[in-house]
């Protein structure tokens, strides 16, 4: 969907971030001492890789607004993707969007969100960006 190489593939870069970095984040047992030692990071840990996923949404928006896709000029996220229900495919665009509120909360407001919704938000975005062929 996205005709611009370069940008496709910092696109996919960012995205690798996103994953990597949630998956450093979840719970790990090891050994050591000969004890099992359980090493839970703190859910709040888990907006960062959040807020990382709405960019590189953002970018990809932004992307398909300079490609003529979207048809918005100078807009940002919301209505970005409220354009693009024209025309993008979205699986579940109600549930990007809760986290796209979620994360103004976490911008603008210092709410964070748990880690669950976090999680389900970046896997929501990751659905979508999987089904537009960004990643």
């Amino acid at each position: 969907m996205i005709k611009d190489k370069e940008s496709k593939s910092t696109i996919g870069q960012d995205w690798i971030v996103v994953r990597k970095l949630e998956k450093e984040l979840d719970s790990k047992l090891y050994l050591a001492g000969g004890r099992i030692i359980h090493e839970a990071r703190p859910a709040e840990a888990f907006n960062l890789p959040f807020i990382l996923a709405f960019s590189v949404l953002d970018h990809v928006l932004s992307q398909l607004r300079e490609e003529g896709v979207i048809d918005c000029k100078n807009c940002g996220l919301n209505t970005m993707m409220e354009v693009s229900r024209n025309t993008l495919s979205w699986h579940d665009f109600d549930l990007v969007d809760k986290g796209r509120k979620a994360r103004n909360n976490l911008a603008h407001k210092a709410i964070l969100a748990g880690k669950d919704d976090c999680c389900e938000y970046i896997n929501a975005i990751g659905v979508e960006l999987k089904a537009w062929g960004v990643i």
